[in-house]
């Protein structure tokens, strides 16, 4: 075997890669991102309701008869999550103060912004909440 075919057998192999990553990466933000992004946008009700009646073969009838059900019951979730959320904000605060009198002023900085990214995170995932 001479360079350019070893050149060209590496090269392949790369595409080949590259092909399959980009196929794999596609084939999961279909099956796994798409609903995460229609519930982000459309908000829980809307998100529920569309995919009931999807898996239902609900009548346009039957979504509006849902849609007021399907707020209730939201609505009681998050009033039943948000105590157990505000105890958790208030454990992690605390512990965060307990942290940071152990730190240096340089590593209390750099654990503030550590901490305020972890907050994002999960005010991203917990929703309107935090």
């Amino acid at each position: 075997m001479n360079k350019r075919t070893l050149l060209l057998a590496g090269l392949g192999v790369f595409v080949a890669g590259l092909l399959a990553g980009s196929v794999g990466m596609a084939l999961f933000q279909h099956t796994r991102m798409t609903p995460v992004v229609r519930m982000e946008r459309n908000g829980p009700v809307a998100f529920f309701v569309e995919r009931l009646g999807r898996h239902l073969n609900l009548s346009e009838a039957q979504k509006e008869a849902i849609r007021p059900i399907a707020e209730d019951v939201i609505h009681s979730i998050q009033a039943a999550r948000s105590p157990c959320l505000d105890a958790e904000e208030n454990a992690i605060q605390a512990g965060r103060d307990k942290v940071e009198a152990q730190l240096t002023p340089e590593q209390a900085k750099k654990f503030d912004a550590f901490m305020d990214r972890a907050k994002e995170r999960r005010k991203k995932f917990l929703g309107q909440h935090q």
